[in-house]
């Protein structure tokens, strides 16, 4: 029995040992587990802080594009002497915006340019709370005048399908007869002269934007659809002098308007002087609003006069501003994405030719009209010598200008240094890109980055 007592004690004594290790290794374990997680959740945290600081930024330059016109505007509004502005997602999470004027290397206050400052926060207010500041500008500075492009591909091919763009550049030379779009949208992020546009040519779009003058004086050259007018937006002078032409729609000008010869349907709003010479005219309902001053000449036309008001002026408050446009045209996917698609790096201009190239693409020779063509280039693209030959489909120089020259182009356009159209005659008509590309995800373009936040 002695033996049977002691052999049990021994058994119960080891049992006790056993537990009591087992108990002392998992705590262990629980700690380097759970020191592991929340070194992991606190890392996450941060980043994601510092993503919505980022994207407080990127919000703060499209508030200053959507307030251009507005000098005293600052983003969450100005330090130290309007409070911060704090936007709020869904879940809670917020960045927070306060901007102020940028100083610079001489000491110089540069009211033309901002300085953000975004602040991410997430689990506001608890035991967790994540900060992180980013200062957008902080060594040059936020371009009031010229805010800064958005680089989001979504966001620009989202701009593209909702206005149906078709051309989209820096410059419109135009040789042709007529640009043709009706409920279309052309976009010309930079100056308009009348030599670009033949002298006599349309630009028969229903919306318009010039980011720089325009200045057509001589020939006939005119903007605006007649089918279906809808605005233009100069940011600039406009210029409408020697010259019979019509324009089609209300025109909005960040600038100084001089008006001759032209005929107007649709009213012009002016962030600035008007100067009128003798023949203008004026449609039925067409009234001229402008801020700054009138000038004409001596026994001027009375019910011309009798159309011009400064502002304010009945339901014309203030100068309607507007945006001007400022995505970046995206990248181009990578080469082997092309070429899993079926695009060849050169080949003979043929309907349903599918091209990618890391240099220029040139036909300089005629050939039969070729259609549902998808061209895109890291260089320029060169169509030439089609004579009475036409083309549709998409042509895509990012980095490039594309170059036409034959009876009739039907697509979309988009290159970084413009269209020129070199031909007499020829007729641009606008068509979506979904007609030649039918699922977005196929888009040339390089997709965004996706950032995955936890």
């Amino acid at each position: 029995m002695t033996k049977t007592a002691s052999s049990g004690g021994s058994v119960l004594i080891t049992v006790i040992i056993a537990i009591t290790l087992v108990a002392i290794l998992g705590a262990g374990l629980i700690y380097f587990t759970t020191t592991s997680t929340f070194t992991e959740l606190f890392g996450n945290r941060q980043a994601r802080a510092y993503y919505l600081a980022e994207a407080g930024g990127r919000w703060a330059q499209k508030l200053l594009a959507e307030n251009i016109a507005n000098p005293s505007f600052y983003p969450g509004g100005k330090k130290n002497v309007n409070p911060p502005t704090t936007f709020t997602l869904a879940n809670g999470d917020r960045f927070i915006l306060t901007s102020y004027d940028f100083i610079d290397k001489d000491g110089n206050v540069d009211l033309t340019r901002v300085v953000v400052e975004s602040t991410g926060v997430v689990h506001a207010g608890t035991w967790m709370e994540a900060k992180r500041k980013i200062t957008f500008g902080g060594t040059t500075g936020i371009s009031r005048t010229s805010p800064t492009p958005s680089q989001d591909t979504e966001e620009f091919v989202a701009f593209v399908e909702d206005n149906n763009v078709f051309v989209y550049g820096s410059a419109v030379s135009f040789a042709g007869g007529a640009v043709n779009g009706p409920g279309a949208t052309v976009v010309i992020r930079g100056p308009l002269d009348t030599d670009q546009i033949n002298l006599g040519a349309s630009i028969a779009a229903t919306t318009i934007y010039v980011d720089g003058y325009v200045e057509l004086n001589g020939g006939s050259a005119g903007l605006g659809s007649p089918s279906q007018p809808g605005n233009i937006y100069i940011n600039g002078d406009l210029t409408l002098w020697s010259g019979t032409r019509n324009v089609y729609g209300d025109v909005y000008v960040n600038g100084n308007l001089r008006l001759k010869d032209a005929r107007i349907y649709g009213n012009i709003y002016v962030n600035g002087n008007v100067t009128l010479g003798w023949t203008p005219t004026l449609s039925a309902g067409t009234n001229i609003y402008y801020t700054g001053a009138l000038t004409h000449p001596a026994n001027y036309n009375t019910g011309i006069l009798a159309k011009c008001h400064k502002i304010p002026y009945g339901s014309v408050q203030s100068f309607p501003s507007f945006t001007m446009p400022a995505y970046a045209i995206p990248a181009p996917r990578e080469a082997s994405w092309f070429a899993s698609k079926g695009y060849v790096s050169s080949g003979t201009l043929v309907s349903n030719l599918k091209i990618f190239t890391e240099g220029n693409y040139i036909s300089s020779s005629w050939r039969p009209t070729a259609e549902n063509v998808i061209i895109a280039s890291k260089g320029n693209i060169s169509i030439t010598g089609l004579g009475g030959s036409g083309l549709t489909g998409v042509l895509y120089a990012p980095y490039g200008k594309v170059t036409f020259s034959g009876a009739f182009f039907t697509g979309m356009v988009i290159a970084r240094d413009g269209l020129d159209v070199t031909s007499g005659g020829t007729t641009v008509t606008f068509r979506g890109i979904e007609n030649y590309i039918s699922d977005p995800a196929d888009y040339p373009f390089k997709p965004d980055e996706v950032i995955i936040q936890y």
